[in-house]
């Protein structure tokens, strides 16, 4: 691998620490594994999702479970703060292994996906430096290229302050956000606790987003909360979340939704642009709204005092001798 060993052994005992095996592996000849974010910034509160491929080119597989033998074949992932280089404590109860079930055969490659919110208390906005160990029984670990992502704030568009009727004695603070993001906007809607604004309490993210009218947030007295979005010039969508359980659920999600106000908007912006495309095509002379090939030019006599020289004045030719 690509690093001082010393780095190399740093990271492994920074491992060991952290509820890896206790004896100190060495680095694996037959397992390789790649890992990358799902996105270089990420909204604070949403999935923090990490992919990637577990290649097995030994004799033998690679079983990660939670039984038995395989208790000693974790996946694991180490994460520092890029400031300062601070290695997070996982979460209380975390799972031991990061994906729960994986089983690679010789030859073959897997892919994998994992969300960080599961090991680690990641709501502080920030950059951040992971790395993905993957274990085949307590001597030999497979370890990704060092990987980078940031969580940021979002920009905030909304916000109201409301309790669930399931719980009238904690107030909640629904706020809708939006982020450039695949060059074009999102929308998410974070719920955090009134109380506490760091802990997130749900998190749904509403896809794209355009502009040119807010989107509105309404509440129902079932615990719903409805989203109205604006996705194209002439069309919105409008999204249902039922917050009645411990999870927020999309109970319904309509894109086809058409503004009367949207579509009339459309016609006068193309009707405007129609009509200072005329007015431009009626400035140009005759000759070039012709063509090139229409042109047609008439050649005029300038008298001679008319014209302006930078030498001497030139008369009319005389007559010749005869």
């Amino acid at each position: 691998m690509n690093r001082p060993l010393s780095a190399l052994l740093a990271a492994l005992a920074a491992a060991a620490a952290l509820r890896a095996p206790a004896q100190t592996p060495v680095v694996s000849a037959t397992l390789k594994v790649q890992a990358s974010p799902a996105q270089l910034d990420f909204v604070r509160g949403e999935p923090i999702r990490i992919d990637g491929k577990i290649a097995n080119e030994g004799n033998a597989p690679l079983i990660v479970d939670d039984y038995g033998p395989y208790l000693d074949n974790p996946v694991k992932v180490y994460v520092r703060e890029a400031s300062g280089g601070r290695l997070l404590d996982p979460r209380r109860g975390a799972p031991a292994s990061a994906v729960e079930r994986l089983t690679v055969r010789p030859g073959e490659t897997k892919d994998f996906s994992l969300d960080l919110r599961e090991t680690y208390d990641l709501s502080r906005t920030g950059r951040y430096h992971a790395e993905v160990f993957v274990y085949r029984g307590p001597g030999e670990v497979a370890v990704s290229r060092k990987i980078s992502f940031s969580i940021v704030e979002g920009v905030e568009i909304g916000s109201s302050v409301r309790a669930l009727a399931r719980d009238q004695r904690r107030p909640l603070r629904f706020a809708l956000l939006c982020m450039d993001r695949n060059k074009r906007q999102e929308l998410f809607l974070r719920v955090t606790d009134a109380a506490e604004p760091a802990r997130v309490v749900a998190f749904v993210s509403l896809g794209s987003l355009v502009r040119i009218a807010e989107p509105s947030m309404g509440f129902g007295p079932d615990d719903t909360v409805t989203v109205v979005q604006q996705v194209a010039r002439d069309r919105y969508a409008r999204t249902r979340i039922d917050f009645s359980g411990d999870v927020p659920v999309i109970a319904e999600r309509d894109d086809n939704l058409l503004s009367m106000e949207s579509v009339q908007a459309d016609i006068n912006t193309r009707l405007l642009m129609s009509r200072i495309a005329e007015a431009e095509a009626a400035k140009k002379p005759k000759e070039e709204r012709r063509g090139v090939f229409g042109r047609q030019t008439t050649r005029t006599e300038a008298k001679p005092e008319q014209k302006n020289y930078t030498g001497t004045l030139i008369g009319q030719p005389s007559a010749p001798a005869k």
